[in-house]
């Protein structure tokens, strides 16, 4: 559900120059196929983002929609990456997909909300943010965490953009940390691209959203045309970006890492079992599969040296995709 925003101004265009938390407008599909076909109720969710202008301010700047994981907005979002683009001449804008809708963290059941709600919000992001003066609308981009950093991946396919987007506003950047890379959505035969260089940085020893997947992925993207660049941090865990030290298991997350790799054209309604390429006779016949092989139980933690290393990784990405 949404909850209600009493006495807050909702934003459709940031023309007045906001700063801080902001209100805006959003969807939430309950599954990526409603979000690729616009099947979605269009009843608005008020969420909100907080957004974090550099010190000094030349012309238009670059700006970053920041999407969060599992846990919620986290404060290594605003800490180390928003002050990353900050100090990069970069606009950061923190989304938070949960608030807004009641959630407070979706690790024990990723079922409460479908992560085409994250994708729907981050191009409605998006488009808040190229009407914002301060702001150069063909320069904004995305960094997404775990749930969130399929975003990314989702992001590079016109199919998806177009599930909000009428013009041609698009991401020029996009990076995605961890990300559960078990199922991907693809299109056959290719899918027509958005444009969008992609980064990647994978946690070696990642238990909950295995960087293997990724690297399987990243080969079917790159075959198709996807311009992919992969980050490997050894000793990482997920999570290995966090600013706070901690080493922790959890027991009733939920992972799909004993899953086998699938490819979901929702474009199409056609999904793949790979590496074969053997087509499932339905949607239900791969979601059983599915169901049998989530299991329980994942580490995360944070890795300085390594956060670090991913701090310098992504701004030597973004001053190359964003031209800086």
């Amino acid at each position: 559900m949404t909850l209600p925003v009493l006495g807050q101004e909702i934003y459709d265009n940031l023309s007045t120059k906001p700063i801080g938390k902001i209100y805006f407008n959003s969807v939430t599909p309950r599954s990526k196929w409603e979000l690729v076909h616009r099947k979605y109720d269009k009843k608005p969710a008020t969420i909100w983002g907080t957004l974090y202008m550099p010190e000094t301010i030349q012309g238009r700047v670059p700006a970053m929609v920041i999407s969060h994981g599992s846990a919620g907005v986290q404060q290594k979002d605003i800490d180390r990456w928003a002050r990353l683009f900050n100090q990069m001449g970069i606009a950061a804008f923190v989304v938070d997909s949960f608030g807004g809708r009641g959630i407070s963290s979706t690790i024990d059941d990723q079922l409460q909300l479908s992560p085409a709600a994250n994708d729907a919000d981050a191009l409605f992001a998006l488009k808040l943010l190229s009407t914002d003066p301060r702001i150069d609308p063909k320069k904004i981009g995305q960094i997404g965490f775990s749930r969130g950093g399929h975003v990314a991946m989702d992001m590079v396919l016109e199919a998806f953009r177009k599930g909000v987007l009428d013009d041609d506003t698009r991401f020029a950047a996009l990076i995605g940390f961890y990300p559960g890379c078990a199922q991907i959505w693809w299109e056959v035969p290719r899918p027509t691209l958005a444009g969008a260089p992609l980064m990647l940085a994978l946690g070696e020893k990642d238990n909950y959203t295995p960087a293997q997947h990724c690297l399987n992925v990243a080969d079917i993207m790159r075959r198709d045309g996807q311009s992919v660049e992969i980050h490997l941090y050894p000793g990482a865990y997920h999570d290995f970006d966090n600013t706070k030290v901690y080493f922790q298991y959890f027991p009733s997350a939920t992972t799909l890492r004993e899953c086998p790799l699938a490819m979901l054209d929702v474009l199409h309604e056609t999904y793949y079992r790979l590496p074969a390429g053997e087509r499932y006779d339905s949607l239900q016949t791969m979601s059983a599969e599915y169901k049998q092989c989530t299991s329980r139980g994942v580490s995360a933690g944070a890795n300085l040296e390594q956060g670090r290393k991913s701090e310098a990784d992504v701004k030597a990405f973004l001053t190359s995709a964003l031209g800086l």
